[in-house]
């Protein structure tokens, strides 16, 4: 009986630590950068660095909303790496942002105040309380158990990611209010979308500080945008390649010039090349989840793509078949039919989404913009002679092709073991993405989605490299060092230490 009591005792002791320490962090990331802007004259490298933590702080509500989606809907699948969880919560738990801050944008400014504040209390309630006694033993590191299995060489070059992602953060355009920032947000964008309104309530708090305001809605574009993008990246490389080849392949996207110039050249419009990156590693995650309630994320992705860019959505319907009709084919007929039911809520959402936009688009976004071969040919050839790594995708092609055709086939087979299924999937998917890019939007065949293809064809000699010197840990560590000192040497890390400090003293 008393140890009945002080088991109870203990279990009410440990969730209202749980609940406290839950809720005043909460609190803290949620309250304190709105009420410190109402006092002082903030220098711009503070308000970078609070609007940074509030995107984080987004980002982390995302991810819990995701998880209680998961949790209601009894979504249980399987995964390649705990990013690939984390990157799904999240793409997950900000579509559904989108739908509800839509909702927020139809009230007028008060009232939409009042229900973004109201929301975002009953949130933080609801996510500190623990409903079941496991989540008391839960913390922010067990989401992230790739970090543990790091050795000494791979937290070197996680530091290093770490710092360009800080000193690549682009220089802001000049505008002076929030109609200059809407016309900004459609020129860059072409076509209007619900993603701006998403935007808008997001920073809600802020909407009467334009000089915060505006900082957080640049802020959010790298910091959230290029974050998920680097991120997207690694889960999709880990499919076929190693943690150090992941982190690698990170280091190559980031140190790479071209990076921290589309960035400066138009941060909002990156957002449509970043989306390559997701449509593919979101088929991947489908076809490695094996469950049919994947089909709701699918469809959701569809409908992300559609925020972006009507002319997007379209690849809804190519996703969708590629996967019913090649991956899922050896399932049943319940399980597909199943996987329909669960699309069909994302896919409904873009055809409404489109519908919307449908009849205010410009005369020539209803037309063919055929994108001439030779101008694609010659970004192709500006990123190649940006970083001297990237030579290494011709290799990376050509051993792929060598394995398709069955030439050297037992010399290569026996030295590179890729998951053949999963890279039909991303060449197949890329050259779709390619076609539709020169008819439909050239955005698409441009800028990062030019970049991480390059990133991901060049790890496939690397990791041909280490696999036939597996037996020899210290040459793979030499090899592995010898590639980040390339990367480094033609990463111009000086203009993005220039660039970082000129955003800084011109603000």
């Amino acid at each position: 009986m008393n140890n009945s009591i002080n088991y109870e005792s203990k279990i009410i002791f440990l969730k209202s630590r749980f609940f406290l320490t839950r809720i005043l962090s909460y609190f803290s990331f949620f309250l304190i950068p709105i009420y410190v802007q109402k006092s002082l004259v903030l220098p711009f490298y503070f308000k970078a660095l609070l609007m940074t933590l509030y995107s984080i702080f987004m980002l982390g509500q995302w991810f819990l909303l995701g998880k209680e989606i998961d949790y209601r809907l009894k979504i249980y699948f399987e995964v390649n790496s705990s990013v690939d969880r984390i990157v799904y919560r999240l793409l997950l738990g900000m579509t559904f942002m989108v739908l509800v801050y839509n909702i927020l944008n139809l009230f007028p400014y008060k009232w939409a105040n009042n229900f973004f504040w109201s929301f975002w209390v009953l949130c933080g309630f609801f996510y500190s309380w623990p409903t079941r006694g496991k989540i008391i033993e839960e913390s922010v590191s067990s989401n992230f158990s790739d970090l543990k299995y790091l050795d000494s060489f791979e937290r070197t070059l996680l530091l290093l990611i770490f710092i360009f992602f800080i000193f690549s953060f682009p220089a802001f355009p000049y505008i002076e209010n929030l109609n200059g920032l809407d016309i900004f947000l459609k020129d860059s964008q072409r076509i209007g979308s619900f993603f701006g309104f998403f935007l808008k309530m997001n920073l809600i708090p802020f909407f009467r500080y334009f000089s915060l305001y505006k900082v957080g809605f640049f802020t959010h574009f790298y910091v959230v945008g290029m974050g998920l993008f680097l991120l997207i990246f690694y889960s999709l490389v880990r499919h076929f390649f190693s943690r150090r080849l992941a982190l690698l392949g990170m280091f190559a996207i980031i140190s790479s010039w071209s990076f921290s110039k589309i960035l400066t050249s138009n941060l909002v419009s990156s957002y449509l090349s970043i989306y390559t990156a997701i449509w593919i590693w979101s088929g991947l995650w489908v076809i490695k989840s094996s469950t049919y309630k994947s089909g709701l994320f699918l469809g959701l992705i569809g409908f992300l793509a559609t925020l972006i860019d009507v002319r997007l959505s379209l690849l809804a319907c190519l996703h969708f078949f590629i996967c019913y009709f090649f991956f899922l084919r050896d399932k049943t007929q319940w399980f597909r039919n199943k996987f329909i039911k669960y699309f069909s809520f994302g896919f409904l959402l873009s055809l409404f989404t489109f519908f919307s936009w449908y009849f205010i688009l410009k005369p020539e976004d209803l037309v063919l913009n055929i994108t001439p071969v030779s101008i694609f040919m010659k970004k192709l050839m500006v990123e190649f002679n940006q970083k001297a790594v990237f030579s290494l995708s011709f290799l990376g092609l050509s051993l792929m092709i060598l394995k398709y055709l069955r030439i050297f086939d037992k010399k290569i087979n026996s030295h590179l073991f890729i998951d053949m299924n999963k890279m039909s999937f991303v060449l197949v998917s890329l050259f779709i993405l390619l076609v539709y890019g020169f008819f439909f939007s050239p955005g698409l065949i441009s800028g990062f989605g030019i970049i991480w293809p390059m990133v991901f064809l060049c790890l496939i000699p690397i990791e041909f490299i280490f696999q036939l010197s597996s037996r020899f840990r210290s040459n793979r560590n030499i090899i592995y060092l010898m590639y980040i000192l390339i990367c480094l040497l033609d990463s111009h890390f000086e203009g993005r230490v220039k660039i970082f400090l000129k955003l800084f003293n011109n603000s």
